[in-house]
């Protein structure tokens, strides 16, 4: 795993205000990386002070856990709904909503990668939690690039309802093309080609958390055998 160690040692504490985790990756804290990969971890952290959710996290951090874990599901709720609702009302026309969809959406970008190359808060057993959250994080894309097919002239057809868009955004991202719907010009093939990778990423991010699950269970049965 990208600068994998030791799990108690380098684990960051959840309280840690974003400064402090820019800190930590910056003065190697909790990793002994270097070079581009700093860079990397360096850039998702820092991108998290632009985005409501580490604020939500922090703000939160003396509540009781059941609490805290209530406003952070709550606000992924609100990211997944929020798409499926502009289509739903044939809203993707609001420019602000628009734009407020787009600025969600790469928060949730940012998240994955985070989750990816930042995995201190992962260590272990992951929690079915987690796995529900990840998938309500999956449906925000799907719902959220079909707003932005749905907003845009992309596709060898025009979308008349927010079926085809959710159609056409579900399909591809889960990599299957059927060829009723396809994209036109550089634009679309561009967002059809950023929603295969987000996908892409989602399966890393997916197998990353189960195989060390599937180890345990193997390493379980074979000592009760």
């Amino acid at each position: 795993m990208f600068g994998s160690q030791d799990p108690e040692k380098f684990k960051i504490p959840l309280s840690t205000s974003p400064f402090e985790q820019i800190s930590n990756v910056w003065n190697s804290s909790h990793y002994q990386d270097f070079g581009i990969e700093r860079l990397v971890r360096l850039f998702l952290v820092s991108s998290k002070v632009f985005f409501p959710g580490i604020y939500i996290d922090f703000l939160t951090r003396n509540l009781p856990a059941h609490s805290k874990k209530i406003y952070g599901e709550f606000y992924v709720i609100f990211k997944t709904v929020m798409p499926f609702v502009m289509l739903h009302y044939s809203l993707w026309d609001h420019y602000w909503l628009f734009v407020f969809n787009i600025y969600l959406l790469i928060e949730t970008f940012l998240y994955v990668f985070y989750k990816i190359f930042l995995p201190e808060h992962n260590y272990g057993k992951l929690a079915n939690r987690s796995i529900i959250l990840l998938f309500f994080n999956f449906f925000e894309v799907i719902a959220s690039f079909g707003v932005i097919y749905a907003a845009g002239n992309y596709l060898n057809q025009p979308i008349t309802s927010w079926v085809d868009a959710l159609y056409f955004s579900f399909i591809t991202g889960i990599t299957i093309g059927y060829g009723d719907f396809y994209p036109i010009n550089e634009t679309g093939k561009i967002l059809v080609m950023v929603q295969v990778m987000s996908t892409i990423s989602f399966l890393f991010l997916f197998f990353n958390f189960f195989a060390p699950r599937a180890q345990d269970i193997t390493e379980w049965n074979s000592g009760n055998e």
